[in-house]
């Protein structure tokens, strides 16, 4: 694996000449390696094309109506899409670019509908793109916004020539469906036979297509989500232990420490003490705006 996959990066290359601006460029592109129901959020304003990569591990991209699951190796395109969130279902890899400019839907013409796009592959290219990106902002300080913009006219001719997705690799409709509930309800949510209730199916055969599809199992997946809104809620300063068990859908405050410990190796105490308190008092949302 290259070194520059290891941690978390965010590369802002300069702005290319006017001439090339107006056609392409590729302003921002971030690395983010994340922990199984972890997320980041960003905002793609009006014109902004949003490529999201899966370079390892099951990762789900969504914004105002978009959803999409992502297997290793596929890339997601959203147009405009304001508000977006990605989410890890496993431990993986995710590798981010924004597009702008005249080139991107010209280019990409018939391989879009409402507005977003599936890759299978896209990934590799995506990934290309970023870690040369990484080379050159380590050698020169910042990569030169001419070069990115190439970087991104090369990205694009490659999706460009991807077959299109089959209808049978657009992902499963049942784990996608159980996904979106875990990720906007976890805190609610009882057991995994309720989801499956709820998703009109049983709780053995919801678990054996949502194992075989992401590589981790239903249950397992609500625990990781639960404790990474814990994370998040342990540092604000005026939070207490019990509120963030109830809060995250713990039963009691003695069962999540005992998760909590067994998912990071640390107590919810020594957690606390371990990262940075946010600044001022800010519950962090919970689900997808």
């Amino acid at each position: 694996m290259s070194p520059f996959q290891n941690e978390k990066r965010e590369i802002q290359p300069t702005a290319p000449d006017a001439a090339v601006r107006e056609l392409l460029t590729l302003p921002l592109a971030r690395i983010l390696p994340l922990t199984a129901g972890s997320r980041s959020d960003g905002y793609g304003k009006t014109g902004d094309y949003i490529l999201a990569a899966a370079i390892q591990g099951n990762l789900t991209v969504s914004a105002h109506n978009q959803y999409a699951l992502l297997d290793p190796g596929q890339a997601f395109l959203l147009e405009s899409p304001g508000d977006y969130t990605v989410q890890a279902v496993s431990d993986g890899l995710c590798m981010l670019v924004l597009l702008q400019g005249e080139l991107p839907p010209r280019l990409l013409e018939g391989r879009t509908s409402g507005g977003n796009a599936l890759f299978a592959g896209g990934a590799a290219a995506v990934r290309e793109a970023v870690l040369s990106l990484a080379v050159l902002e380590d050698e020169q300080g910042r990569a030169p916004g001419g070069v990115a913009s190439s970087l991104a006219y090369t990205l694009l001719l490659r999706l460009r020539s991807l077959p299109q997705q089959s209808g049978e690799m657009l992902g499963s409709p049942l784990v996608e469906g159980a996904l979106a509930i875990i990720q906007e309800e976890f805190p609610f949510l009882e057991s995994v036979e309720e989801l499956a209730e709820r998703l009109e199916v049983s709780a053995a055969h919801l678990s054996r297509v949502f194992s075989k599809k992401t590589g981790i199992s239903p249950g397992k997946y609500i625990t990781h989500m639960r404790v990474e809104y814990a994370k998040l809620l342990l540092q604000d300063p005026d939070t207490t232990i019990s509120y963030v068990a109830e809060a995250s859908g713990f039963a009691n405050a003695n069962y999540f420490s005992k998760v909590f410990r067994k998912e990071t190796n640390m107590s919810p105490s020594e957690y606390l003490e371990s990262v940075p308190r946010l600044p001022e008092h800010r519950v962090p949302h919970i689900g997808i705006s």
